[in-house]
């Protein structure tokens, strides 16, 4: 049942993930799993094979930051310069997302046209997935595809967000990871 893909298979897997597919992939970051956001089939079913509950929140990658308005709103200057850092997830009207600029993720993420979820590939509270043939070990017999990839520093992303006060919009970081130059 487990199927696999190449990192260089852009058209295939995002037709895959068009088609309601859930993928474990080599993010920017750590190796995530994630479907369309914009699927909720896909959305319960990454939930359902990571073991998180239905409530859980999940981030979004997107390609830029007018894919980011398109799917959450406007968004501030502030939070303009933070989505243009790397690894930096910042929270946009409730939802997280998180700007992939460079590399095969980027050009999934065009070919896919809507948000990818991406939240650590392991099971909820387990060690996280680092490379395609441990994923493939963890997920033997899921109706899943891995993306074959490269290896990764396993750093998380920093995750931000804004607070309007008198004075302006301040930053609250509310995890400190890989991202985030504060200048």
């Amino acid at each position: 049942m487990l199927k696999t893909f190449r990192h260089h298979e852009i058209k295939k897997i995002a037709a895959y993930v068009k088609n309601g597919g859930v993928i474990i992939y080599p993010t920017d970051t750590v190796w995530g799993i994630g479907g369309s956001a914009c699927d909720a089939a896909a959305v319960q079913k990454t939930k359902t094979l990571k073991g998180k509950p239905d409530n859980a929140k999940l981030i979004w990658l997107l390609p830029s930051v007018a894919a980011v308005e398109k799917f959450c709103g406007k968004v501030t200057d502030a939070e303009r310069k933070m989505l243009s850092q790397k690894r930096t997830t910042v929270i946009i009207h409730g939802q997280a997302v998180r700007v992939v600029r460079s590399g095969w993720l980027s050009h999934l993420l065009f070919a896919c046209g809507v948000p990818l979820i991406a939240t650590s590939a392991n099971k909820h509270g387990e060690t996280v997935i680092k490379s395609w043939r441990q994923a493939v070990q963890v997920f033997d017999g899921q109706d899943v595809a891995v993306v074959r990839g490269r290896k990764l520093k396993q750093v998380a992303s920093s995750l931000v967000q804004f607070e309007n006060t008198k004075e302006g919009p301040q930053m609250k970081i509310l995890r400190h990871g890989s991202g985030i130059s504060i200048n």
